[in-house]
């Protein structure tokens, strides 16, 4: 990662913020108490009907989603944009929206799973800083005062606390800029023009319901895609539903035992129970000793 570092102005309260809705559908209900749940923590909020909208797996066609996506980008009077859910369409809509997001300025974009595809690109490609935090329809309608904490004293410019992790699987230090995200949508970007540069980065990576065998299978691409060459620390989330801990953490400890680098494993933020909302772009230093995550540098512009 070679590019300068972005960062967008800060959210405050009352700024205005936009849901919008790149891959799958949102549950209607979900999205409007989600919508007054993110309003309650200060926020002018303001849901594209885009985000309303159904075409089979997809909310809406891809130029409609493009589109939606686009406008909430550009627009000057909007602060910060929320992704309803993830799902799946975000990368369908990369080819589209790419050539215009180098000539975008910076902007809060919050969200996780499939809204790995954008953060990865915005922050890898361009420089920006994203934010893996929680998602309007999927969880602020029951986000913890803990997890609301988090978001918005992230999104204002707060310096982060140092996140601790449960576990430890290789020990030692490592530094760099935190990228990543959802691991399955990691993956599916290897070969396209759209996959992530990893480049000296700690890498973050977390995931759902995906069995031991396919994690390995996962980080067996990775690794022979040669996409890890040169990553200072990996640190996984809590891989929600994905098979016994001892399984899973055999697994990701056996995979990433050639790197020879840190790796930590359970960091409250993603698909897991925990939603603690992670800066993508900034210096992060990770310390297997005292199992913590420490940020560097500040999240957002002054």
């Amino acid at each position: 990662m070679t590019r300068s570092i972005r960062r967008p102005p800060p959210l405050r309260r009352g700024d205005r913020v936009r849901v919008v809705a790149p891959g799958s559908p949102a549950d209607r209900g979900r999205l409007e108490r989600g919508a007054r749940a993110l309003a309650a923590l200060g926020y002018d909020v303001r849901v594209d009907p885009q985000a309303r909208a159904r075409a089979g797996h997809l909310a809406g066609d891809d130029d409609a989603r493009a589109r939606a996506l686009l406008a909430a980008l550009k627009d000057p009077s909007v602060r910060a944009v929320f992704f309803a859910r993830g799902g799946y369409g975000t990368t369908r809509l990369l080819p589209k929206v790419a050539p215009a997001l180098g000539r975008i300025a910076p902007k809060i974009v919050v969200g996780y799973s499939d809204a790995s595809a954008l953060l990865g690109w915005l922050t890898s490609r361009h420089g920006w800083v994203t934010f893996h935090g929680p998602m309007v329809a999927s969880d602020l309608p029951e986000l913890g005062a803990a997890d609301a904490r988090s978001l918005v004293r992230t999104l204002r410019g707060d310096p982060p606390p140092a996140l601790r992790v449960r576990g430890v699987l290789h020990t030692g230090s490592g530094e760099g800029r935190l990228v990543g995200g959802c691991l399955s949508v990691v993956v599916a970007l290897l070969g396209t023009p759209y996959a992530l540069d990893l480049r000296g980065a700690v890498l973050f990576l977390e995931d759902v319901a995906e069995p031991p065998y396919r994690l390995d299978r996962m980080l067996t691409q990775l690794l022979q895609s040669g996409a890890l060459r040169g990553v200072r620390a990996v640190v996984f989330g809590e891989m929600a539903r994905c098979g016994t801990p001892g399984a899973v953490k055999r697994v990701l400890a056996e995979q990433t035992a050639s790197l020879r680098v840190p790796v930590l494993f359970g960091a409250p933020s993603g698909h897991g129970r925990g939603k603690r909302t992670l800066p993508f772009g900034i210096r992060v230093r990770v310390d297997g000793t005292r199992r913590t995550v420490e940020f560097l540098e500040r999240c957002t512009a002054t």
